[in-house]
């Protein structure tokens, strides 16, 4: 899932801005996850990252429903 690309963030530090970056599939920080321009314009990729997140989603749910995770 993850490509050769970085994403640029611009986080605050002080009184400023400085620019972080993040591998493309990674997690940004603001604690989703970072898609760079080109696998966000890839329809196939897209969807295999929504894919993902439906499975995250789905395991959590079942975690929890066991009495794990965070709740």
């Amino acid at each position: 899932m993850k490509c050769k690309n970085k994403v640029s963030y611009w986080v605050p530090r002080g009184y400023d801005y400085r620019e972080t970056l993040v591998p493309c599939g990674g997690t940004d920080p603001h604690g989703g996850r970072a898609v760079c321009d080109e696998c966000g314009s890839n329809a196939a990729k897209m969807a295999e990252i929504r894919r993902h997140e439906e499975d995250i989603e789905a395991d959590n749910a079942w975690a929890h429903s066991a009495g794990y995770g965070d709740y």
